[in-house]
């Protein structure tokens, strides 16, 4: 599958604004949802999804398409992974949620190339990707493959749909203590876990200190080898931009953003551990 989208930020003061354009755009009230998103960090030498002990069979037979290709991508180069939850704040959240098994909740398994080259549409991130959903026991399948939990966020979506294209405003906020979201090596701290339960939706803090929105508005082209659909929804996303001119200050994106690929080691060169202690034997 392939994803283009177009980026804009819209200030916190903005937003009933900016719910209020898209829903004449789109006819239609906007779909509100909140995930819960882990981040897995691949092994340093790309290995793919060789282990595939946890996952449930029988597959499905989109499901089993879906896993090879993404062995594939992930053969050649090792990235960081999504495990996406969605949750309701009501129930999932605060002091009286009860405590969750991710690996008995299914969830989404998501990963992202890193976009292609702007090629004169600068406005326009592409990128490959595969998302792999309904599925048990990602934990355990990201572990069977030495996929390393990292650190997780709740992300936060105002969604609008027109024919075929989504616009989605969305914020990120941390669900645990700023200080958990420093580096491992500053805290002296072993491997982190998943918050075995989340806070109230009260208590978490925005990503970003602005408490911004992103507005991205996105088109997906299933069949990723045939660039005629791909070059049919770019024409189709810079319509829209016109279209929406005056509304929206869409921005080129530098592409690094979106860059999740992890740093290969090479053959014969030992990898150097990620803490140094001077002075001690």
């Amino acid at each position: 599958m392939y994803e283009l989208f177009l980026t804009s930020q819209v200030e916190e003061k903005d937003f009933n604004g900016a719910c209020a354009v898209l829903s004449g755009f789109c006819a239609m009230s906007p779909w509100e949802t909140v995930n819960r998103v882990l981040y897995f960090q691949g092994p340093p030498r790309p290995n793919g999804i060789t282990n595939q002990t946890s996952i449930d069979k029988p597959l499905r037979k989109d499901a089993a398409f879906l896993w090879k290709d993404l062995h594939q991508s992930l053969s050649r180069q090792s990235f960081v992974l999504q495990a996406r939850y969605e949750i309701v704040k009501s129930r999932d959240m605060g002091p009286s949620a009860a405590p969750v098994d991710l690996d008995s909740v299914p969830g989404i398994l998501r990963w992202a190339d890193f976009p292609d080259p702007p090629h004169g549409r600068p406005l326009l991130t592409q990128r490959k990707m595969v998302e792999i959903w309904e599925q048990k026991k990602l934990l355990s399948i990201m572990r069977d493959n030495n996929y390393r939990f990292k650190t997780e966020t709740l992300e936060e979506n105002y969604k609008f749909f027109r024919d075929e294209v989504e616009f989605c405003l969305t914020r990120q906020y941390f669900p645990r203590p700023i200080s958990d979201y420093t580096p491992l090596e500053s805290r002296g701290e072993g491997q982190p876990n998943p918050l075995t339960s989340m806070p109230d939706w009260d208590s978490v803090t925005p990503v970003d200190m602005q408490n911004r929105w992103i507005l991205l508005v996105k088109s997906h082209v299933l069949q990723d080898n045939k660039p005629d659909e791909i070059r049919k929804a770019q024409d189709q996303l810079l319509s829209i931009r016109g279209e929406l001119e005056g509304a929206f200050d869409f921005k080129t994106i530098d592409r690094k953003v979106h860059d999740t690929r992890v740093a290969q080691q090479q053959q014969g060169i030992q990898a150097l551990p990620q803490k140094v202690i001077i002075g001690k034997s």
